[in-house]
């Protein structure tokens, strides 16, 4: 009930009292006129709406700026027309609202419509809400059709060339502890343990030493890449950081093209994925919902989670094909880290993102890339990857 039903339902009864009171007959009806509206009113809103809606979202997933198209099929169950109604859902903190025309007794139909894409982010899509009033705006009811659901609006993906994986100086390729096992090339002989294939091992070693040994097999042919995206709020403004987090994901989704495998690092600690992932999509997922940290005043927190921690963690990791770095500003502090991972990685890339255009830093060992933005990086990286 609104407020002018209120006043209208007062103002009416009041006006029947003072009109017997005073034996005005016409006092009284104008009373009894004013109620009968109010009385019109509430049974125009609660009679049963024969309208049905339905709501189809294809598809649920999409890089940022793409298509996101709302399905609505709507039908009218009884025999009577039902007038234009506008339908209302709640997207990512507005309201999302479309027209449904006039419909015919069991007539039915379908309104398709875009969802804005141009924000990353996982945004709930509230039931389709349709409003209905009396035709003196007196009573106001809501019906809410459907549930709520999601709309993962993915990172801007770009088109970034596959990095080479180095030269190939036998016709095996180089072996190392840190190559993916495989069924490929022989690298080594090591100790067996528990759920190594029984096939593998060495039998003439395991009798000169007295314990299992197997053979180390590696698939150097597979590229295996890193990224490590920097979250730390000081190196940002809010639309580079956006730029960054497009980048870290064209990076995941050009590396792991051929179902190589791929990791992502955050300097908040988080690691997903890594030499037994071949899908990509837990990775694109995790970068849809990512925001920059705050470091911890005290100092301690953020000392940990910075990108120079990951570095010096990746010291001790299995290594792999190449190392990139995503961050802001780039540090010329961050260099030396990144450099002490050669003997991990066979190239390695630091790409920051910096509205001022800053001239890109030099220094051995290190492919560094600074761009405005994140079309920018793909062009200064795509040349970097012929």
């Amino acid at each position: 009930m609104t407020r002018a039903a209120v006043a209208a339902l007062i103002a009416g009864a009041v006006t029947v009292a003072a009109g017997l009171w005073l034996n005005w007959i016409a006092l009284a009806l104008l009373g009894i006129g004013l109620l009968a509206c109010v009385l019109l009113g509430v049974l125009s809103v609660i009679r049963p709406s024969r309208l049905t809606i339905e709501r189809e979202i294809q598809p649920a997933r999409v890089p940022k700026y793409s298509a996101a198209i709302a399905f609505l099929k709507f039908s009218n169950g009884g025999r009577r027309s039902v007038g234009p109604t506008v339908a209302t859902q709640p997207y990512g903190g507005r309201d999302v609202r479309t027209v449904i025309p006039r419909l015919r007794g069991r007539a039915r139909g379908v309104r398709t419509y875009r969802l804005p894409t141009g924000q990353r982010g996982i945004f709930d899509i509230g039931p389709v809400e349709v409003a209905r009033t009396d035709p003196l705006d007196l009573f106001r009811t809501a019906r809410q059709y459907g549930r709520t659901e999601q709309l993962w609006v993915y990172p801007q993906l770009l088109e970034f060339r596959q990095l080479p994986t180095g030269i190939t100086r036998t016709l095996e390729g180089p072996s190392s502890d840190t190559a993916p096992q495989g069924q490929v090339t022989f690298h080594r002989l090591r100790d067996y343990v528990v759920g190594d294939d029984l096939r593998l091992v060495h039998w003439r070693s395991t009798a000169r030493t007295g314990r299992l040994v197997v053979k180390h097999n590696v698939d150097t042919s597979q590229p295996y890449t890193v990224v490590v995206l920097d979250l730390r709020r000081d190196r940002y403004t809010a639309e580079a950081f956006e730029h960054a987090v497009d980048v870290a994901a064209s990076v995941l989704v050009s590396a792991a093209a051929n179902k190589a495998p791929v990791e992502l690092r955050l300097t908040d600690g988080t690691v997903i994925g890594g030499p037994r992932l071949r899908e990509v999509t837990p990775l694109i997922d995790h970068l849809t919902g990512v925001q920059p940290t705050d470091p911890d005043p005290a100092g301690g927190a953020a000392r940990t989670s910075s990108l120079q921690a990951q570095l010096l963690r990746l010291r001790r990791s299995r290594g792999g094909t190449s190392l990139v770095v995503v961050t802001g500003v780039a540090e010329a502090a961050d260099l030396p880290y990144l450099a002490a991972l050669r003997r991990r990685f066979e190239r390695l890339v630091l790409i920051g993102v910096d509205p001022e255009d800053t001239p890109a830093m030099r220094f051995p060992g290190v492919r560094v890339i600074s761009a405005v933005d994140a079309e920018a990086a793909g062009a200064a990286w795509n040349v970097v990857g012929r």
